[in-house]
């Protein structure tokens, strides 16, 4: 395969795997790097890819398998350096991660409690980090109306996470 029908084949994918392996890592660094490690691996394997391989549902697919295996591996170096340094983790850091997971979770959960066109351009602004026209382009409503409902939502889930808050706090 050529380099020309390989751009042809498989950069048309490309926003959609973006999107993708942003949502798995994070952040755009991150996403990038796993996104030009994905295409290295197709290059490399371009000559034996399955006819399957052009279809998005194999991409992505291929994209969740290398983000878990870089995990392992990054987690595999971690437990070296933990076992070279032989010191116990800090008690407060530790809590302050659960509770930073906790409250990710009730966040998300606060979201699907809003109506679902809402927890829809929310997810789709926030965690998916798409612009306001690629959310107009999906929806059919207007620019400034996913503005407001954006803007309206992030108020609204402030409030809910500052009640619940109080809550725990009491």
């Amino acid at each position: 395969m050529e380099a020309r029908e390989f751009k042809q084949r498989f950069m048309p994918h490309y926003k959609l795997l973006y999107r993708v392996a942003y949502y798995l890592t994070g952040n755009a660094q991150d996403a990038e790097d796993l996104l030009q490690d994905m295409y290295l691996r197709l290059w490399q394997k371009r000559e034996d890819l399955p006819d399957e391989a052009m279809k998005e549902a194999y991409l992505v697919a291929m994209m969740k398998n290398l983000f878990v295996d870089q995990r392992r591996h990054k987690r595999i170096d971690a437990s070296e350096d933990i076992e070279a340094h032989a010191s116990p983790p800090d008690e407060r850091s530790l809590d302050e991660q659960i509770d930073s997971r906790d409250e990710v979770q009730q966040v998300e959960g606060l979201i699907w409690q809003l109506s679902e066109r809402d927890a829809k351009i929310i997810q789709m602004h926030l965690m998916e980090d798409r612009s306001y026209e690629e959310i107009e382009s999906d929806t059919g409503l207007s620019q400034g109306n996913i503005r407001i409902i954006v803007m309206r939502a992030k108020k609204k889930l402030k409030q809910q996470f500052q009640n619940i808050t109080k809550t725990w706090t009491n």
